[in-house]
């Protein structure tokens, strides 16, 4: 039925087939929709096939997955009819374009807009509003009748798409069994309405366009064991500043209210709210000492009347969108004179009358954030500039204290505040600040006593670099070892900006994925491809005593991201080296050497590629041909689970089994990715999301810079497509202790590749840890087939279908030359007739290999460690000679030239190393000779200067002159 015709108060008991327009863009978690359908069973569907089976749960994750059953569809109110009973449907369509449609459409607006968190003018272009009747004519006990009536309004404003569910009850009947939500479709999942009988009338309202749906409206019961707060936006900046808008329990105006950041036994911050209806407060973030997922709680009344739980994202500071501008010379040194700050009003506030405070917010490790400095006050927010004289900024005892932070723009009104309260910069040292403080303790050599005292303390105290993992040698094996190495920000070749501002000379730096005793380690390369050394160079790869992405659970000294890094090991880098010419930085480097990768052990890969081959940690190879659920890789700390179904696009009547779905856990966290269907795309060119997360249990979205990287409990996942392309098609799942599982989608199927460190390996059990017996493959896989629905990581249960013995079988004469003879190729030709499939099978083989040749062994004698030398290169590998050219400090002594060499069981440097800068005790003469003359020049052009003085007064002269002398 068209749209041209709208009903009114006709009963109807068939199926109505509604059709869209086309510039109606109804998105039902995450799917475009161009057909309703109508049942009077109590379902608006999204597909002809779907109907109700009274015997399924729809609740029950573990049900197996039947097609069948598995529809996208809107269920009100679904429960077993009497044999009496009858049911009659109206329904009614509303469109921007009929004038008699705006009234509705307008008050609807209304009541969205006040209802939901991070909506607000909304302008609805459609709606559809349905009602169910149900009547048992011969039902003469009101306490058993199930008379209902179930109403439904489905809307959308081309972009976002709402549900209004009203139902209604003269009573609720007893031994009532029903089923109330959303089902996503094609295994996507069942979300249940939680309604209970004293919830069950009554209108309930939900944001449904994403696969993560948000429920409207307050709860007027403010029970604290059923409640759930919801915040908007769900993604933050760790130096806070943001308004959240916030809503969960109803707020009273007497109420107080507060929101936690981090849970019961560790808090990380406390936010200013304010009320702004029944429904809605709004509320600033701290600055916080955290990163990743954390608990967020709405507090009523210092938690005395209820207290609301939700969650949300924590970006890393680098991470972040800033804007706020920083102009002038000195913001990053030790001197500055004339500072500017410029800002973007409209992110800060649209009244015209908000007042604004420029400040320095310090962080130390002890207090964390314990400090604020205002340096400009009252400053309208509309002017989005200010400035002031650094050298009129003091700073005491315990100003000093605080060596780096943030200069911040806040609005003094809250209730004035935009998308922030307070709009922070990146982190920066507040060299220029303490200078003062400090040079009246230690006088001009400040820095360079501040560089001794840590040296001293840190010399004694370097046991944590033992425990850090060796660097790769060769930027291609970090590349491929991505589940102990990923990416560093700060220097990153694959950046359309690559900045290595520490590391110069460095292309790409990578960062030890997890941390030791809160340490992590860095490694960089250079243009050649190899490992810098911190002994060869002052911008080479430097461990950090404390990880730049911090090391959870946070909120303790050495654990704050960025910060904790920011001071061990960044101030350090600025007192030893960058603000005093790399005078002392040889003490910094010493403190810091990098790990040698003469010592580094490449990681074991294993993979599942095309149609379900697999490759496994010893080599051993198979293809898997039997549908369900396969336990793939197990140690004692996580398990992945690989789900093996039919592949529906076939061009040829074979059968085949692709990987449409991958499952890992670690101890009670989950994640799961899969084909966005459960099922592979009829449209092999539809855009758009190609995979759905799911992370314990609840759609997760990667689609800004800030949010494509997202830590949890235990796991990790990263987005690595382009965001540009939207395809969330490419991501990685990071485990703590090293093993990295990299999950892409080709052609409607799934290609997995996982690398775990040989300790690992060994002990580990499933398709890639076991090897496979001959002539013994059925038993084989039947051995790691996952039959106990209580050890599914992936929901909905595939039934075994196609057995071993149905596999597609090439006949012997069956070639291509585009396989070059590659068995999986031709097989993968043959069972789909899909040509780029089978290229992409053998592509997926040769990158196997090239990475097994990659890892297979260490040519390098590592590190030709002559402290304090300077060489003729830093090619260490297999077969390169290097010569010492010289010392930056010292006097070379020793053999001058070395080459790495193969004694059959290692590399070394032949002939062994001799070489020596040493700095004998003529050096030290000779230095304190110079100590001792440097200080007469210094006296004798003090008394010179007298005399200069003293003539200059006899003559009464007028000019003046000021000297500055620094002995």
């Amino acid at each position: 039925m068209g749209l041209n015709t709208v009903l009114g108060d006709m009963g109807i008991n068939s199926t109505i087939h509604i059709i869209l327009p086309e510039n109606t863009n109804l998105v039902y978690f995450g799917v475009r929709y161009t057909d309703i359908y109508l049942q009077p069973a109590g379902i608006l569907a999204f597909d002809p096939k779907t109907q109700y089976n009274p015997r399924r749960n729809y609740s029950d994750p573990f049900k197996p997955w039947v097609v069948s059953d598995d529809y996208p569809q809107m269920a009100p109110l679904l429960f077993n009819k009497g044999n009496n009973s009858s049911t009659s449907m109206r329904f009614k369509i509303y469109q921007i374009s009929n004038e008699s449609s705006r009234v509705f459409l307008d008050q609807l607006n209304d009541v969205i807009d006040k209802s939901f968190v991070g909506v607000q003018s909304t302008s609805l272009t459609f709606a559809l509003s349905v009602t169910w009747r149900t009547e048992d004519s011969s039902c003469m006990d009101t306490s058993m009748c199930q008379n209902t009536n179930s109403s439904l309004v489905l809307a959308t404003d081309g972009q976002l798409t709402f549900a209004m569910i009203s139902l209604e009850f003269s009573e609720v009947p007893l031994n009532f069994i029903y089923q109330s939500g959303f089902n996503l479709g094609y295994g996507r999942g069942w979300y249940d309405l939680g309604l209970s009988e004293d919830r069950v009338s009554g209108r309930h309202l939900y944001l449904i366009h994403s696969e993560r749906p948000v429920k409207g409206g307050c709860d007027v019961n403010r029970n604290p064991d059923k409640g759930k707060a919801h915040i908007s936006p769900s993604v933050i900046d760790m130096f806070g500043g943001n308004i959240l808008e916030v809503s969960g329990p109803c707020f009273y105006e007497s109420d107080t209210i507060e929101l936690l950041f981090g849970n019961i036994s560790l808090t990380y911050g406390k936010g200013e709210c304010y009320r702004i209806s029944d429904i809605k407060a709004k509320c600033e973030v701290p600055p916080l000492t955290a990163r990743g997922r954390i608990a967020i709680t709405v507090s009523l009344n210092g938690g005395i009347s209820t207290s609301y739980i939700g969650s949300i994202t924590v970006v890393h500071p680098t991470l972040t969108s800033r804007f706020v501008k920083l102009e002038g010379s000195g913001w990053g040194g030790t001197t500055a004179g004339e500072l500017s700050v410029r800002w973007n009003a409209s992110q800060l506030s649209h009244f015209p009358e908000a007042l604004a405070d420029i400040l320095l917010v310090g962080y130390s490790e002890k207090t964390f954030w314990g400090f604020e400095l205002p340096v400009a006050l009252d400053v309208p927010v509309s002017k989005e500039f200010a400035s002031f004289d650094a050298l009129a900024v003091s700073c005491d005892a315990d100003c000093a204290k605080f060596e780096a932070g943030f200069i911040a723009v806040r609005v003094r009104n809250i209730t004035h505040a935009n998308h922030y309260r307070t709009l922070p910069s990146g982190a920066m040292p507040f060299g220029w600040l303490m200078r003062k403080h400090l040079e009246k303790v230690h006088g001009p050599q400040w820095l360079h006593e501040k560089c001794v005292k840590w040296y001293a303390e840190e010399v004694d105290h370097m046991q944590w670099i033992e425990a850090l993992d060796n660097c790769p040698c060769s930027l291609q094996q970090a590349l491929l070892d991505f589940g102990r190495w990923q990416t560093d920000l700060s220097c990153n070749m694959f950046s359309r900006t690559p900045t290595c501002a520490f590391h110069k000379g460095a292309v790409h730096c990578v960062r030890s994925v997890g941390n030791k005793q809160k340490s992590g380690n860095q490694c960089c390369y250079g243009a050649d491809g190899l490992l810098r050394y911190s002994q060869d160079t002052f911008q080479g790869s430097t461990p950090d005593r404390f990880h730049d992405w911090g090391a959870a659970p946070y909120g303790t000294a050495g654990s704050v991201p960025s910060l904790s890094h920011g001071l061990a090991d960044v101030m350090t880098f600025f007192y030893c080296c960058i603000w005093v010419d790399y005078k002392d930085c040889d003490l910094y480097m010493d403190v810091r050497p990098t790990k040698d990768c003469k010592h580094y052990k490449p990681p074991q890969q294993a993979i599942i590629h095309g149609q379900s081959h697999i490759k496994g940690f010893d080599g051993h190879s198979a293809t898997v041909c039997m549908e369900g659920d396969y336990i793939l890789y197990q140690d004692s700390e996580m398990v992945v689970h690989g789900r093996f179904q039919r592949y529906t696009l076939s061009k040829t009547s074979k059968k085949s089994v692709i990987l449409t779905a991958v499952g890992v856990k670690a101890k009670d966290e989950t994640v799961i990715i899969k084909l966005k269907h459960g099922a592979p795309k009829q449209n092999m060119n539809e855009k758009g999301p190609l995979l759905d997360v799911i992370v314990n249990g609840e759609f997760q979205f990667y689609d800004r810079d800030d949010n494509k990287w997202q830590d949890f409990s235990h796991l990790t996942v990263v987005n690595n497509d382009e965001l540009q392309l939207k395809q969330h098609s490419n991501f990685t799942i990071l485990s703590k202790h090293g093993v990295g599982v990299l999950v892409s989608e080709f052609r409607n199927s799934l290609q997995l590749t996982l690398t775990s460190f040989p300790e690992r390996t060994k002990t580990s059990v499933g398709l890639f840890g076991s090897s496979i017996q001959v002539d013994d493959k059925i038993s084989w896989l039947s051995e790691w087939y996952v039959n106990v629905t209580s050890k599914q990581i992936i929901p909905y249960h595939v039934q075994r279908g196609v057995l071993e013995t149905q596999c597609p079988k090439a006949p012997d004469n069956f070639t291509s030359e585009m396989c070059s003879g590659d068995k999986n190729c031709l097989y993968d030709l043959y069972s789909t007739g899909d040509i780029l499939m089978a290229q992409n099978t053998l592509t997926s083989y040769q990158r196997y290999l090239t990475s097994k040749t990659v890892f297979s062994k260490v040519n390098s004698c590592g590190l030709l460690n002559v402290p304090r030398s300077m060489k003729s290169s830093f090619n260490y590998s297999l077969g390169s000679t290097v010569s010492v050219t010289g010392c930056r400090v010292g006097t070379l002594q020793g053999q001058t030239k070395y080459t790495c060499t193969d004694s059959g069981s290692s590399q070394k440097w032949s002939p062994r190393i001799t070489a020596v800068c040493s700095q004998d005790s003529t050096n030290e003469a000779a230095n304190f000779t110079s100590i001792i003359a440097g200080i007469i020049v210094c006296v004798s052009v003090f008394l010179i200067i007298i005399i200069v003085f003293i003539i200059w007064q006899r003559r009464k002269r007028n000019d003046r002159y000021l000297f500055h002398v620094k002995c």
